[in-house]
């Protein structure tokens, strides 16, 4: 009799198991592109002036307010459901909190941890749900967003069990949920000397060895502009409607039908003083810390929705972090995790959690400088001041918190508020996304293009959500195949056929042209070449003179801000050089948009602006 039953309740747990394997394989596979899709990649994009011409005189199914990570994914779902789509950022794409980030895709390792302690599932589904956008966006971009191996230092002998176990029930969640298509190696545990020979810096006193474990490395800008411009390209994938974005074309006011619900909006373009409305079926606010203040435009009811937190990091050179591994320190001094990670050729530390006001470049503080480097030298091989000493740059980023959510206090620290989205139509018909994090982009886009074509019967889109596993533009070479030993970062060929072609690149310049440009590095260098612009814009860094014109004539770039800090990373990796080489990106972007003396002198100050507000902070 108890034979029987124990068959019976092996049966029936076995056959459980499988129920929940195929219902998650069916989630994991519902909105995802189908294998063996056809990508079909162009010569060339559409200009801005043409989408600007386009933006004055059609009409469209849905307008997006905002171009970082959540505007750029809302826009590429509804132009690969065939929605008919445009889009309209103030400044830049990922000018704002999108460009700002720890470069790091992950599912939160800190969330998993609260989540186990706490036993709150909808904290863990928080972190699994990330670990699959995590993988979407690592197959996504693989030349941008390649896997990184991170130490995770032990000192104490109950930290062994601890940390493997958390780290293991992240690795199994991201198989789980993932089936199996994770997209990062598998995690291991390593003694004192191998961990020293990953992570050489690591503070060897007391050291018992180590975890580490994968997460995907993230170069955030480019993979926001890499969204916009996928977006744009007609059947991109098959039936796909290309999108209208423009960029420096800032909202000044919403427009209303007679019966006050939000139906476009009136636009100014920066870069030529036109003012004019954009007439749309559905407008999407996706404005990140702005959003209230976009939403108030039309509806100024005083409330407000949203808290904010500065999140600083620090750049230091190269030998913080001389491997390819990155390191985390489990726990600071304030309780949270701060990462020390290789990031192009230079060491980013950080980041902090404070609360703070809404601003449009939110300014570091001397106490988050002082915060990282006091509790980076606590794991690190070096001092506190030597830290400082050998800071390259320094910036802040505001996070967008929902205000609120679950009773929580208005005083309540910026660290325990959630990091979850709520997507809400407003009384105008307006849908705002509030809140989200960079990882999950694309499950937010997709949420809300759901609501989207729920909220006005006329839309009529062609598929169903299809970009999960979606590959962005400069994935595929011209035949529109994928070849990954080509284009991933450090060892591909592509890099090597460059050198071949062009001679005179140097190994890093060929590298770092296939890291951000992918299979796209060979019309950057060709145009680089045919200009008579083969070499770079700076003797230290692999940046070349011809990016600026690519910038300019295929990636939409209207100002030095635009190819230092976004297009190309060397304000973010030292503003000293990008300070250094100003004059002469002015002079080709003059030479290339036709600018007056009026109009350089401007933008050159902006841009100055910009890079002295990453100096180390003195308060």
């Amino acid at each position: 009799m108890g034979r029987r039953w124990a068959v019976k309740l092996l049966g029936g747990s076995l056959a459980g198991l499988t129920g929940t394997y195929v219902a998650v394989r069916r989630e994991h596979e519902r909105c995802a592109m189908p294998k063996g899709t056809k990508y079909s990649v162009p010569s060339t994009l559409k200009s801005r002036s043409t989408m600007a011409r386009a933006l004055r005189e059609e009409e469209f199914d849905v307008l997006v307010i905002g171009g970082g990570c959540t505007g750029s994914a809302v826009a590429l779902d509804c132009a690969t459901r065939g929605l008919k789509c445009a889009l309209v950022e103030a400044e830049d794409f990922a000018s704002g909190t999108s460009s700002k980030s720890t470069k790091l895709l992950h599912g939160g390792i800190r969330y998993l941890e609260s989540a186990l302690l706490r036993l709150d599932i909808k904290e863990l589904q928080f972190v699994w749900k990330a670990l699959e956008e995590r993988a979407h966006l690592i197959f996504a971009a693989p030349f941008a967003n390649p896997p990184i191996p991170i130490v995770l230092p032990i000192y104490q002998l109950w930290q062994i069990p601890y940390f493997w176990f958390n780290i293991k029930v992240y690795e199994l969640l991201a198989r789980f949920f993932c089936c199996n298509e994770t997209g990062v190696p598998s995690s291991f545990y390593t003694g004192k000397a191998n961990t020293l020979d990953y992570f050489p810096p690591l503070r060897a006193e007391g050291l018992l060895g180590s975890v580490v474990y994968y997460d995907g490395q993230h170069d955030d800008s480019r993979t926001n502009l890499l969204m916009a411009l996928t977006s744009t390209i007609d059947n991109y994938v098959p039936g796909q409607v290309g999108a209208t974005v423009v960029n420096h074309t800032q909202v000044v006011d919403l427009l209303k039908d007679g019966e006050g619900k939000v139906n476009g909006a009136t636009v100014v373009d920066k870069c030529t003083g036109e003012k004019f409305d954009v007439k749309a079926k559905v407008v999407v606010n996706c404005s990140g810390p702005f959003a209230e203040k976009v939403r108030q435009i039309g509806n100024n009811d005083g409330k407000e929705n949203m808290l904010h937190s500065r999140g600083t990091h620090i750049i230091l050179p190269a030998s913080y972090a001389p491997t390819q591994y990155g390191m985390v320190i489990p726990k600071t001094t304030d309780g949270r995790v701060l990462f020390t990670l290789p990031w192009r050729g230079e060491t980013l530390v950080g980041t902090t959690d404070t609360k703070d006001d809404l601003q449009w470049n939110p300014l570091p503080k001397k106490s988050d400088v002082d915060f990282i480097c006091k509790d980076a030298a606590i794991y690190l091989n070096c001092s506190e001041e030597a830290i400082r000493r050998d800071i390259k740059s320094v910036w802040s980023g505001l996070r967008p918190l929902l205000k609120g959510l679950d009773d929580q206090p208005d005083n309540q620290k910026t660290d325990s508020l959630s990091r979850g989205h709520v997507i809400h139509v407003d009384r105008q018909n307006m849908v705002n996304v509030y809140g989200g994090k960079w990882t999950i982009c694309r499950l937010m886009a997709e949420e809300c293009v759901d609501r989207v074509v729920k909220l006005d019967p006329t839309l009529k889109p062609k598929s169903a959500c299809r970009t999960r596993n979606m590959r962005l533009y400069g994935t595929h070479n011209a035949n529109g195949q994928y070849q990954p030993h080509e284009i991933r970062p450090f060892f591909n060929t592509l890099s090597g056929e460059l050198r071949t072609e062009y001679p005179g690149l140097t190994p890093d310049q060929a590298n770092h042209l296939v890291q951000s440009y992918g299979y796209q590095a060979r019309e950057v260098a060709r145009m680089s070449a045919e200009s008579g612009m083969l070499k770079p814009i700076h003797p230290d860094y692999p940046y070349l003179q011809g990016e600026v014109l690519y910038g300019i004539r295929r990636e939409y770039a209207c100002t030095p801000l635009d190819i230092l800090a976004r297009r190309t990373r060397l304000a973010f990796r030292d503003h000293k050089a990008a300070s250094a080489v100003l004059d002469s990106v002015c002079d080709i972007m003059s030479k290339e948009l036709a600018w007056d003396g009026a109009r350089r002198s401007e933008l050159r100050s902006k841009a100055t602006e910009f890079f002295n507000s990453m100096e180390i902070p003195v308060v």
